[in-house]
């Protein structure tokens, strides 16, 4: 019995899954691994991170949309293509298992490549999957809350300035839907004024939705536009720190809240193999065959499959497929048909595929794109887009509670609740530009912070001889340790005295280290009453 090995819980993977169970042959062990024992319809990820439809609802469960195919929740660190094998992490240990193949599909998609800006990785929020945007969710109703009562007018320009990098599908739709969100829910906090609040889209290009017609673009630029959101295009996001993101002319924007929807490239895992690679993506033929390589298929975002030949008369160029759920449901169709007919000697089948269209959502149920060769827009466009994307959820009932969560809209307001975040990192890193405040005096504390490069002040003003004490942190050292090991409140202020780069480790991860590692114990058991013994802090 053959084996098939699918790599990859998104599009490309399950619908290929999909397509090969309803063969039914006999002849076939078809399996899927991947790291979440779930789906999710991207597209859908700017309403979940806006509250229109629940985390939970976006979600369809693989195992129940394969009856017939193997499923295994594991982590994939090894492609050998040598040997025909690939290795995986599973189980609370992590331990290692190695599964041989006959024929690998590879539908990984890509990652977020945010070192193309400095600060971007550390400082950013992504729209990639469903723990992005639950924790953007709760990072925006944590900033109006925190908007609502502060006394700090900088502050509160801070957590009321909302930046998304990119006007392609992914950064129109988020900022409209969190536009949205804020809009119904401002009503119930009572000390924050709609027009303190400000948006902002930052797009290197030329014009918005740069894959569509220019037309379609202005459209949307003056769409939102009328709902207050400041458009920059043709602009370069240079930097991005901890409370601002920098663009062209030395400019910057105060904010709290930066979302990133660009930069894309290959997994770790598949640049560390022998699998060739254009533009971060597996090189394919028309066939979705991974070049020069033998019974390996790629599909989706992480593959450059032609979708079709012009032939001149000195070169053959080839048009690729744009990396969209679309394109990646039909390399599906095609692949799983091409692996039956190889294995039955038959002639494949060549990937050829015309889009039926594209739509994004602004927001304020007002849409726009193109379906064939027809534009589109407004609500008219809305109403396509949300019946375009009900159509590819791969699961009837995760369609109908989609369906109901949008029905619910018109009726009931959002749900503002702030639960605690999936992922709740216990280290990260942050950067800081000069004049950057990191905390200051009477703060609880929220972590200990380790110098990457750079330099801080701290400056204790409360001793008991009244003199300001000044300390300095170069890369190496470290602040932020006491108050977390002895109790109390922040008792100096840190300033960034250059452009810098810290690791941030939580108070509670800090604690248990301390507590119980007993190098970092005797550490600090010398290292507090040296420093700090002849200070006299008044408390």
């Amino acid at each position: 019995m053959k084996k098939i090995l699918i790599l990859g819980g998104g599009f490309g993977g399950v619908y290929c899954a999909k397509r090969l169970q309803k063969i039914k042959l006999n002849s076939f062990d078809i399996e899927l691994i991947s790291d979440n024992n779930y789906f999710v319809f991207q597209p859908l990820l700017p309403e979940v991170a806006s509250g229109t439809i629940s985390a939970s609802d976006a979600v369809t469960p693989i195992r129940q949309m394969l009856n017939d195919v193997k499923f295994r929740n594991a982590e994939v660190n090894l492609i050998d293509i040598k040997k025909k094998k690939i290795g995986i992490l599973q189980g609370f240990r992590k331990r290692q298992h190695f599964i041989q193949y006959d024929e690998l599909i590879i539908a990984l998609g890509q990652e977020s490549n945010l070192n193309i800006v400095p600060g971007l990785a550390n400082n950013a929020f992504t729209m990639r999957n469903l723990n992005d945007a639950y924790n953007l969710r709760n990072h925006v109703i944590r900033c109006l809350e925190l908007a609502d009562v502060t006394l700090d007018l900088s502050l509160k320009k801070r957590l009321l300035s909302f930046v998304v990098v990119g006007g392609g599908f992914s950064g129109v739709e988020t900022i409209g839907e969190l536009k949205e969100m804020i809009d119904r829910l401002i009503k119930y906090y009572r000390n924050i004024n709609k027009n303190e609040i400000r948006f902002y889209l930052i797009e290197y290009a030329s014009s918005l939705l740069p894959e569509l017609e220019k037309e379609i673009g202005l459209y949307t630029l003056q769409t939102l536009k009328k709902q207050n959101i400041k458009i920059f295009l043709n602009t370069k996001l240079r930097e991005v720190s901890s409370m601002r993101a920098y663009i062209n002319n030395n400019k910057s924007i105060e904010s709290n809240t930066i979302i990133s929807t660009i930069g894309s490239t290959a997994s770790k895992l598949l640049r560390n193999t022998e699998l060739p690679l254009k533009f971060g993506k597996l090189i394919t033929n028309e066939y979705c065959q991974v070049v020069d390589i033998e019974n390996v298929w790629a599909l989706g975002d992480c593959a450059l499959v032609p979708n079709k030949v012009i032939k001149n008369d000195k070169e053959m160029n080839l048009v690729y497929s744009p990396p969209t759920a679309q394109f990646a449901v039909q390399q599906a169709k095609i692949l799983s048909k091409n692996v039956i007919l190889k294995t039955l000697k038959r002639k494949l089948k060549s990937f050829k595929y015309t889009s039926r269209g594209s739509l994004a959502s602004l927001g304020s149920k007002k849409g726009v794109g193109k379906i064939f060769f027809f534009r589109v827009r407004g609500l008219l466009a809305w109403i396509i887009w949300k019946g375009f994307y009900l159509s590819f959820i791969p699961s009837i009932p995760t369609r109908v509670r989609v369906f109901f969560n949008w029905l619910l809209e018109f009726f009931v307001p959002r749900n503002a609740v702030l639960t605690n975040p999936l992922n709740n990192k216990p280290f990260e890193k942050k950067n800081y530009k000069r004049g950057d405040i990191v905390f200051e005096e009477g703060m609880l504390p929220d972590g200990f912070y380790i110098v990457k490069s750079g330099e801080f002040s701290n400056s204790y003003r409360k001793t008991t001889s009244g003199k300001t004490f000044k300390k300095k942190y170069k890369k190496g050292d470290h602040f932020g340790s006491r108050v977390i090991l002895e109790g109390g409140r922040r008792t100096g202020t840190i300033k960034a005295l250059k452009n810098s780069e810290v690791l941030k480790i939580n108070k509670e991860s800090f604690k248990i280290l301390a507590d119980n590692l007993p190098v970092m114990k005797k550490y600090f058991s010398e290292y507090l009453p040296k420093n700090f013994s002849t200070l006299k802090l008044k408390e």
